[in-house]
């Protein structure tokens, strides 16, 4: 058994948070999740909503799902997905670039209204993705 997190901002490889990530993927691949995305100052933001979003999809071994989700979620500013929280969890299917299902994944999206807190909708790209950054 396996769990997946699909990120789509400073976690991916090579960006600012990927330190975070507390123990060893058994793979990350590139995928993509339907959603609206949102560039901020220093990091975007999704919400739902049907763009397909480009991130990576990080794959854990069930031993290590707990441990995972605990850093992320602290992360991400969540606890349990309370009103205050500035990120919630869900749980969405993932695709790969072929548009093949991946498996459902854990995914944060904003809680509060992106536009009202300086992030601007981003558009996808002559490929039909949204990707942060949009240089990605």
């Amino acid at each position: 058994m396996t769990c997946h997190f699909f990120v789509y901002g400073t976690l991916k490889r090579g960006l600012k948070y990927e330190h975070v990530w507390p123990s060893e993927p058994l793979s990350v691949q590139a995928a993509w999740v339907r959603g609206v995305l949102f560039d901020g100052p220093s990091y975007p933001a999704m919400k739902p909503g049907g763009d397909r979003v480009l991130g990576e999809l990080w794959s854990f071994d069930a031993s290590q799902c707990d441990l995972v989700t605990r850093s992320l979620d602290a992360l991400e500013g969540t606890n349990s997905n309370s009103p205050d929280d500035l990120y919630h969890r869900f749980v969405t299917e993932a695709f790969d670039r072929q548009g093949a299902r991946l498996g459902d994944a854990n995914v944060y999206h904003f809680v509060r209204d992106p536009l009202q807190n300086g992030f601007v909708q981003m558009s996808p790209r002559s490929d039909n993705y949204v990707a942060w950054p949009a240089a990605s």
